[in-house]
């Protein structure tokens, strides 16, 4: 089963119409809804994303950012040690944001769990970077 981890960028990209990356957004995330596609965000990297709808709307925002998770089949990964762990090492080995780093280590573990095709959709160049240099290592 191929995996698909989402950074927070590409669906607060998603959910921005006025987004600069709104349009590859989209293409992103239609490719990841693909049949036998399992999609995953750390549960750091849905708290960067519901950010803006909960200044903008308030919790009427949060409600459209989980009916989205939901209509996606966007399974929120929740940290617990060994994800925090990973994502501390992530940190330590490419100086990314903690944010980022989880991103990563969500990847990461999904691989570990015997995931063999598992991509990182992200518009950070630093992060998918890091995602070539690291997961095979990890």
């Amino acid at each position: 089963m191929a995996v698909v981890v989402f950074d927070a960028d590409v669906l607060i990209a998603y959910l921005g119409g006025d987004d600069a990356h709104h349009a590859q957004a989209v293409e992103r995330v239609r490719r990841a809804l693909e049949p036998g596609t399992r999609r995953l965000v750390s549960a750091v990297n849905y708290t960067e994303i519901l950010i803006g709808p909960l200044e903008a709307a308030g919790d009427a925002g949060a409600e459209t950012v989980d009916a989205m998770f939901v209509r996606f089949g966007i399974e929120t990964i929740q940290v617990d040690m060994d994800l925090a762990r990973r994502a501390a090492a992530v940190r330590a080995r490419t100086k990314l944001k903690l944010p980022d780093a989880y991103a990563l280590a969500t990847a990461i573990h999904a691989e570990k769990r015997g995931h063999d095709d598992v991509r990182i959709e992200s518009f950070d160049k630093k992060v998918n970077k890091a995602f070539a240099d690291l997961h095979p290592l990890a």
